[in-house]
């Protein structure tokens, strides 16, 4: 999934859910800032998988809330 399309309308402060997995907005955008563009969840662990042309990495749910 794209980052930019998840995001796309959607206010800072909303939460939004990737198939049982609660992430920030805010916090997504900020990641898309930082070159990440896509992403692919792992409900069964609550990671969420993101990469860019140039960067990738897994967070869990609380890293992704922690990144403000």
């Amino acid at each position: 999934m794209k980052i930019e399309d998840l995001v796309s309308g959607k206010r800072e402060e909303e939460i939004i859910q990737i198939r049982g997995v609660s992430v920030p907005v805010w916090a997504l955008k900020r990641l898309s800032g930082e070159g990440y563009s896509h992403v692919r969840p792992y409900p069964e662990n609550k990671t969420l998988s993101l990469w860019g042309k140039t960067c990738s990495g897994c967070f869990t749910e609380e890293e992704l809330k922690e990144k403000g």
